[in-house]
C-alpha cells in the first residue's frame, strides 16, 4: 500500500502539477492532503479543481489548515481599515477574490484533524498544525510535545504548516511532515512531498522533493499584479521561489517589531508598509 502525503500548496499550481506528474508514475493506492491550499500564489481556481479532479480518481484523505480557516472566516473581505496594509492582507484579499462558492463550501466540509484506518495496517492521526489547533507547529524538541502527544491515541501522526521535512519519534509517537509542496524554507526551490509505504503491518516514509517551473510562477505573479497587491509579500514568495529560506512569517514578525519600537504598538493587520520595507532590506537584501 502506497499513500502520497501531500501539504501546503499555497495555491501554487506549477509545484502541484509536478507532484501529480510524478506520482502518476508510481502505485499510489489514496492520497492524504493536509491543508493550505490557498495562499501565496495565483490562480487559485486551477489548484483546487486539481484537487476536486483527484477526489474523482483516488481515495483522498483531506482535511484543512490555517488559510482555509481565513477564508472561512472572512478574512479576506473588504475592509477599508486594511488599505494601508498591502503587504499583511493582500494576498488574503487576493484568496478570497479567487475562491468560489463551491471551494468555500468545500473547506467547510473539511475537518481539522483525521483518524485515517486503512486495512492491516496501524492508524494515522492527520492534522496540518496539531490535532489541538491548526496553527500549533509539532516541532523536534519542544516541550509540550510530551503533552500534546498524551493526547493522541494514534501512534502515526502527518502534520504540516511549519514548511519543513519532519521524521520525528518522541513521546512514543512517530511524526512525519511532507514538507511544502508550494512554499518549501529550506532554500531548494522545489516542491516536497511524501510517500508512505504499508511494509508488514508497520509505515515506512519515503521523501521526495521534485523541480518545477519557478520562472512559470514569478511570471503568474507579475501577470497578477501580485507585487502591487501584497508588495513585501509577494518579494518574500518570490525570493522562496529563487532558492532562499527567510519566511513571510520571519519577515512579517521582523516589521511587527520594528513598528512597536519606534510607535510602542503594533497590532496585526496594521502594519505599516515602511516596516515591511525595512525588514525586506534587512533579510533579503531589499
Amino acid at each position: 500500500m502506497n499513500i502520497a502525503v501531500l501539504s501546503d500548496i499555497h495555491g501554487n499550481h506549477v509545484a502541484f502539477e509536478s507532484c501529480l506528474e510524478f506520482l502518476e508514475k508510481k502505485e499510489i493506492d489514496a492520497f492524504i492532503l493536509l491543508g493550505d491550499y490557498v495562499g501565496e500564489f495565483p490562480h487559485t481556481e486551477i489548484t483546487m479543481d486539481l484537487i476536486y479532479e483527484l477526489k474523482k480518481r483516488y481515495p483522498c484523505y483531506i482535511i484543512r489548515g490555517n488559510k482555509e480557516e481565513y477564508q472561512l472566516g472572512g478574512l479576506g473581505n473588504d475592509n477599508l481599515n486594511w488599505n494601508e496594509y498591502p503587504s499583511t492582507i493582500g494576498m488574503i484579499r487576493y484568496a478570497a477574490r479567487h475562491t468560489r462558492e463551491k471551494d468555500l463550501a468545500f473547506f467547510a466540509s473539511l475537518p481539522i484533524t483525521m483518524r485515517v484506518e486503512l486495512p492491516d495496517m496501524p492508524p494515522l492521526r492527520i492534522c496540518h498544525g496539531s490535532p489541538r489547533k491548526v496553527k500549533e507547529d509539532i516541532r523536534p524538541g519542544c516541550e509540550i510535545n510530551k503533552e500534546m502527544f498524551a493526547e493522541i491515541e494514534e501512534k502515526y501522526i502527518l502534520s504540516g504548516h511549519t514548511h519543513r521535512v519532519t521524521n520525528m519519534e518522541e513521546h512514543g509517537k512517530i511524526v512525519w511532515n511532507p514538507g511544502s509542496v508550494g512554499v518549501a524554507l529550506d532554500g531548494s526551490s522545489k516542491a516536497q512531498f511524501m510517500i508512505l509505504h504499508g511494509v508488514a503491518g508497520k509505515w515506512e516514509p519515503d521523501f521526495f522533493a521534485v523541480a518545477y517551473d519557478t520562472d512559470k510562477v514569478i511570471q503568474e505573479m507579475k501577470d497578477e499584479n501580485l507585487y502591487e497587491l501584497a508588495p513585501c509579500w509577494t518579494k518574500v514568495s518570490e525570493s522562496l521561489l529563487k532558492g532562499g529560506s527567510v519566511s513571510h512569517g520571519h519577515v512579517l514578525f521582523r516589521a511587527m517589531e520594528l513598528c512597536y519600537e519606534e510607535i510602542g504598538r503594533c497590532n496585526w493587520p496594521e502594519v505599516p508598509e515602511k516596516y515591511w520595507q525595512q525588514a525586506c532590506r534587512e533579510m533579503l537584501g531589499e
